[in-house]
């Protein structure tokens, strides 16, 4: 461990937190660092092994403002763990740290995924379970650090409607770009025109390469979840655009869940969901392939 200030005032917010029965958090190792977040393996002088996630408060999030993204994330974790498909970390607590706040879950020794096709089966029979006949979630949540409204609707094209419009109405777009973000939405249910129904499915929702892996006995592993019950044809929407993924996983993610009338239409629009956030998120470097799509799906309008 390098003993920063930070990482010797996180390790005594661990060992005061009461999450560890009394073993004490001896070591703090680092295992990555994003804009987001840092994160550790921290060992227990009795030789457990827990995931840690900490978040810096800063002008864009304040302290309290952390603590309810991982609240967030604990109330999405526990959703997909009661699927009962993938491998999800067992959450253990959160508190606060002089600095912001931390996460504490179950540590899973990560590895590469070796088959992926097993995980579209595994995605597509999550994407089937089970749930509320309408569309939303218990709590808002986060994609990334952007607030993600889950107010339950019975209509899967007017909760989109209100998703897609959040995003738009964050974005630094030009004119153009922003005429044809207001057509998309004045025309959103043309594009759901070919479909009997959308049957409400538990989405993940932050889906990407870094979210998903497998564990030492190669079960397939999920975690960062941003879930909602909604249309399962969003789930593919950031894996298409941020994962290495192979059609062999689509193929196997088909054969479950096939393709509705009209998928190829809809699925620029699931993606441009993700785009635009990463546009809001890290700036104008996202804005011509937000720009890109959206002409693509204003050529569909005609």
């Amino acid at each position: 461990m390098v003993c920063t200030e930070s990482t010797t005032e996180l390790v005594r917010a661990l060992n005061n937190s009461g999450l560890f029965a009394g073993d004490a958090i001896t070591l703090l190792t680092s295992i990555g660092s994003s804009k987001l977040n840092d994160t550790f393996m921290a060992r227990t002088a009795n030789g457990c092994q827990y995931f840690v996630k900490h978040h810096i408060a800063d002008a864009a999030m304040d302290q309290q403002a952390c603590v309810k993204v991982f609240e967030t994330e604990v109330a999405g974790l526990s959703a997909l763990r009661q699927t009962g498909t993938f491998r999800v970390p067992r959450p253990l607590g959160i508190d606060k740290v002089s600095d912001g706040a931390f996460l504490v879950t179950e540590f899973i020794q990560l590895q590469p995924l070796s088959d992926q096709r097993k995980f579209g089966q595994m995605l597509a029979t999550m994407d089937s379970a089970k749930g509320p006949e309408k569309f939303g979630f218990d709590i808002d949540n986060y994609i990334g650090i952007t607030p993600q409204h889950n107010g339950w609707s019975e209509s899967w094209v007017d909760f989109l409607h209100t998703r897609l419009k959040f995003q738009f109405d964050q974005a630094p777009l030009p004119e153009r770009t922003r005429r044809q973000t207001e057509q998309l939405l004045a025309n959103l249910p043309a594009f759901f025109e070919d479909m009997a129904t959308v049957t409400p499915s538990m989405i993940h929702g932050d889906l990407w390469s870094g979210n998903c892996a497998e564990d030492e006995n190669s079960k397939p592993v999920v975690y960062d979840p941003a879930v909602y019950w909604g249309h399962s044809e969003s789930e593919p929407g950031i894996m298409r655009l941020f994962g290495r993924f192979s059609d062999e996983l689509y193929e196997a993610y088909h054969e479950h869940l096939p393709k509705a009338p009209g998928f190829d239409k809809r699925a620029p629009i699931y993606e441009l969901y993700h785009l635009v956030n990463h546009l809001n998120m890290f700036g104008v470097a996202y804005l011509d392939c937000c720009t890109h799509l959206l002409q693509i799906i204003s050529d569909q309008l005609g």
